[in-house]
């Protein structure tokens, strides 16, 4: 292995926000992609269950990553964090790391509420949908941008003076709402739409969103 690679599904789910940081600290690197009945690549399988049976998931569970120097990392949020901290994207000292983990936390927290959409009946989603749009995401998105706007004036980023991976995680989340038909919540916080479109245009950011490397959007259930 010369590379490092990233073992996940031809979705970007919970490996997305992974690829993102990598495109941020522009690191090359592989994907094994897995897919159902796919034939071997690169020496090993595809298929989740024989990929399983090779010993090589730690938790029989993808995302995984892989580096040349043998390590092996599962658990999307470890696997984040641990390439972040090597690009120089936890922020500057242990407060900022913790800034950088309360965001994360609040990100994963209104990523649940979406979840909802996908499992709820169908009958019993148009009021889950409905409870999102007026409620559950405005007031979350009222959490961030006060968090955005503490930090400064809210015109940078969302800890210290730089970008760190709390960054790249709320553009991803505010993508999601958006793309979902949700984006009519973010009417009331013109911060939050503005820093979307700041991180949204860096360069690498946006030339990995133009690329054919990134997998296509699924939508939540309507």
């Amino acid at each position: 292995m010369t590379k490092p690679i990233l073992i996940y599904f031809a979705a970007r789910g919970r490996a997305e926000f992974i690829r993102l940081l990598l495109a941020e600290a522009g690191v090359d690197y592989e994907e094994h992609v897995v897919g159902r009945g796919t034939p071997p690549s690169g020496g090993r399988p595809t298929d989740l269950e024989a990929l399983k049976a090779t010993g090589q998931l730690p938790f029989d569970a993808v995302p995984v990553w892989e580096e040349p120097n043998g390590l092996r990392l599962a658990q999307s949020a470890a696997i984040a964090s641990h390439i972040a901290r090597l690009h120089g994207l936890r922020g500057e000292n242990a407060i900022e790391e913790a800034r950088c983990d309360e965001v994360l936390g609040a990100v994963d927290d209104v990523r649940l509420e979406l979840r909802k959409v996908a499992t709820a009946s169908a009958e019993a989603r148009r009021g889950v949908r409905a409870e999102l749009a007026s409620t559950i995401l405005p007031r979350w998105l009222g959490y961030l941008d006060r968090l955005l706007r503490k930090n400064g004036d809210g015109s940078g980023y969302l800890v210290g003076r730089g970008l760190t991976m709390a960054d790249l995680a709320l553009w991803y989340l505010l993508e999601m709402i958006t793309d979902n038909g949700f984006g009519s919540a973010l009417t009331a916080y013109p911060a939050l739409r503005a820093f979307a479109e700041r991180i949204g245009n860096r360069p690498a950011i946006a030339k990995y969103c133009r690329s054919t490397r990134r997998p296509p959007f699924s939508p939540l259930p309507t």
